[in-house]
C-alpha cells in the first residue's frame, strides 16, 4: 500500500517534469522558427534594395548613351569604367597564356608579329598603318582609341613580347563589359552599406556571374530570380549573418537544460509533497495549464532583439512564480526543510542569471517612456556610485568632473543604462588598473558627456564596428551593451562618438539636445 502511495506522486512528478521540458523545447523551436522568419524578411528587403539599385543604374547607363549630360549616381562614371576595362584587358592579354583566349573571346581581333606582318585576323577589325607604325616604336606599348559620338567602339593595340595584338570592342561588347563592372561596383557598395554578408549573381545557365567573395559560415541566404530586363534569366543570392540568432538560441538552450537539471535536484522532494495533497491536486493542474499558456504566447512581432528577449522571459517568469509558491506554501517536514530551501534558492539563482541575459534586450525597447527633466550630473553620480567599488577592486579610479547642475529632459533609467554600459566598458578594458574621467560641456544646442579611460584603446580597423550588434572582443558577452546604448541615445535625439588610438585609451562622447525642462 505504501509503495502505491509513493509511486503515484513520483509518477506525477515525472509528468510535471516532462511537461516543463516539452514546453521549454517547444518554445525554443518557436523562437528559432520566428527568428528564421525575421531573417527571411530582412533578406527579402535587402534583395529588393539591391535589385532596385541594379535596375536603376542599368537604366542610367542606357540614358547616358543617349544623353551623356544626364546627372547620375556618383559611382556611375562611364569614362572611369571604360578606363578600368582598358586596364583589365591590358593586364589579361599582356600574358602570353591569354593570347589564344583573346582570339576566341573577342569578335574583332588582329594579331601581327613583331615586324607588323599579319598572323591572325578575326572579324571586321581595321588597323590603320599609322596605328601599326605607332605601336612598332620602341617606347610605345599601347595604342588606344576611346569611344566617341561618331564611333562607339573601343579600339586598343598591345605590344607583347613577340607579337602585336589589336582588338576592337563593338558597342555591344563594350556595353556588356560596362554592365559587368557597374554591377560589380553595386554589389560591393550595397554589401558594405547594408552590411550584407555576401551577394552572388548567377547567369541564365546557373553559373556564377559575379560574387563579392566574402562569405562566412554563419549566414542565412535566399536565392531568387533577378527579374531584370537587362539581365534576363539571371538570379541573385543574398547572404545575411545569423550569428546573433544562433548564439542566442544556443545560450538559451544551454540555460534551459541547466534549469531542468536543478529543477530535478531541487524540486523532487517538494513536488512529492505537493502531489500528496489531494485537495490541491485540481488547483495545481489548473496552474500548470495556465503556465503552459503563458509560455506559448509569442512576443516576436517587434525587432529581433525585443521579440527574442520576451519569448525567453515569459517561461522564466512562470517558473519563478511556481518556485515562489513552492517555497511559500509547500514547506516539507522539518528534517528536509533546510535542504528544500537550499535547492529552491539554487533554482531561483539560476533563474535570475538567465533573466539578466535578456534585460539589455528589454531595455532597448522602452523608447515610448515620457521624457522628464532630470539633473544629468546627479544621474552620472548615481552610476559612478554603483560602479566605484567594482572599479576600486580592479585598481581603477573614477573621476566625476561634470561640475554644476545640467537639467535636461530624458528617460532616467534608460540614460543610466547608457552611462553604466560606457563606464563598465572602460572598467573591463583596463585589466591592469587605470583611471576614468567623466566631464561635460554645454552650448546653446547640445550637451556633451565625455567618458575617457586610460585603457589599451581600440584598433583603428575596429573603430567602425564597436556599435554593431554581436561585435565584441571579450571572452564573455554578446556585444550588446554599446549597440543598445547607441540606440537609446538615438531615441533621445542624440549621438555617440568613439575616439581612440591603440595604446592611448578611449573616449566616448555622448551628445544630447540641450532642451531644458521646466
Amino acid at each position: 500500500m505504501e509503495d502505491k502511495k509513493l509511486l503515484f506522486p513520483l509518477l506525477l512528478f515525472g509528468i510535471f517534469f516532462v511537461l516543463i521540458g516539452i514546453t521549454g523545447f517547444f518554445q525554443i523551436a518557436i523562437t528559432k522558427r520566428n527568428m528564421e522568419g525575421l531573417l527571411l524578411d530582412q533578406a527579402e528587403t535587402l534583395f529588393q534594395s539591391v535589385a532596385r539599385e541594379i535596375e536603376m543604374n542599368m537604366e542610367y547607363l542606357i540614358l547616358i548613351e543617349k544623353s551623356p549630360s544626364i546627372i547620375t549616381p556618383n559611382f556611375l562614371n562611364v569614362m572611369a569604367y571604360d578606363e578600368a576595362i582598358v586596364d583589365d584587358l591590358y593586364s589579361r592579354f599582356s600574358k602570353a597564356t591569354e593570347l589564344e583566349q583573346a582570339g576566341s573571346s573577342l569578335k574583332n581581333v588582329f594579331i601581327a608579329d613583331k615586324n607588323g606582318k599579319q598572323l591572325l585576323r578575326k572579324g571586321a577589325i581595321k588597323v590603320e598603318k599609322a596605328e601599326l607604325k605607332l605601336l612598332l616604336k620602341k617606347d610605345r606599348q599601347t595604342v588606344i582609341r576611346m569611344p566617341s559620338d561618331k564611333d562607339l567602339s573601343l579600339f586598343m593595340g598591345i605590344k607583347l613580347a613577340d607579337r602585336l595584338l589589336f582588338f576592337d570592342l563593338s558597342p555591344e561588347e563594350l556595353e556588356n563589359l560596362r554592365k559587368t563592372y557597374i554591377m560589380k561596383t553595386i554589389i560591393e557598395n550595397e554589401g558594405k552599406r547594408l552590411n550584407i554578408a555576401d551577394i552572388t549573381i548567377y547567369d541564365g545557365s546557373g553559373r556564377i556571374y559575379l560574387d563579392s567573395g566574402k562569405r562566412s559560415k554563419h549566414v542565412f541566404s535566399i536565392l531568387k530570380p533577378l527579374d531584370s530586363r537587362y539581365f534576363p534569366n539571371y538570379s541573385m543570392e543574398i547572404f545575411v549573418s545569423n550569428r546573433l540568432a544562433s548564439d542566442t538560441i544556443r545560450r538559451t538552450s544551454a540555460n534551459f537544460i541547466m534549469l531542468l537539471f536543478f529543477l530535478v535536484l531541487g524540486g523532487a522532494g517538494g513536488i512529492y509533497l505537493i502531489f500528496r495533497l489531494e485537495r490541491k491536486h485540481a488547483v495545481k493542474l489548473n496552474e500548470m495549464e495556465k503556465d503552459m499558456v503563458m509560455k506559448e504566447r509569442l512576443v516576436s512581432l517587434g525587432r529581433l532583439a525585443s521579440g527574442m528577449a520576451h519569448e525567453i522571459r515569459n517561461p522564466l517568469n512562470a517558473i519563478s512564480i511556481s518556485i515562489q509558491r513552492l517555497k511559500r506554501e509547500f514547506v516539507p517536514e522539518h528534517e528536509k526543510k533546510e535542504e528544500y530551501h537550499k535547492f529552491l534558492d539554487i533554482v531561483r539563482g539560476e533563474l535570475q542569471r538567465v533573466n539578466r541575459i535578456v534585460e539589455e534586450f528589454l531595455l532597448s525597447t522602452k523608447a515610448g517612456q515620457s521624457m522628464e527633466p532630470h539633473n544629468l550630473r546627479g544621474v552620472i553620480e548615481e552610476v559612478v556610485t554603483m560602479l566605484r567599488e567594482k572599479a576600486s577592486r580592479a585598481g581603477i579610479v573614477i573621476h566625476n568632473e561634470t561640475g554644476g547642475q545640467v537639467i535636461l529632459e530624458f528617460q532616467k533609467e534608460r540614460m543610466k543604462q547608457v552611462l553604466y554600459n560606457l563606464i563598465m566598458n572602460g572598467i573591463e578594458a583596463m585589466s591592469k588598473g587605470g583611471s576614468i574621467h567623466i566631464s561635460t560641456s554645454l552650448d546653446s544646442v547640445h550637451v556633451r558627456v565625455f567618458i575617457k579611460d586610460t585603457g589599451p584603446g581600440i584598433r583603428k580597423e575596429d573603430l567602425s564596428k564597436v556599435f554593431e550588434y554581436y561585435y565584441t572582443t571579450k571572452d564573455k558577452g554578446m556585444g550588446l551593451g554599446l549597440p543598445l546604448s547607441y540606440m537609446i541615445v538615438k531615441d533621445h535625439g542624440g549621438d555617440i562618438q568613439v575616439l581612440s588610438e591603440e595604446g592611448k585609451g578611449t573616449t566616448f562622447v555622448v551628445t544630447l539636445p540641450s532642451k531644458k525642462g521646466p
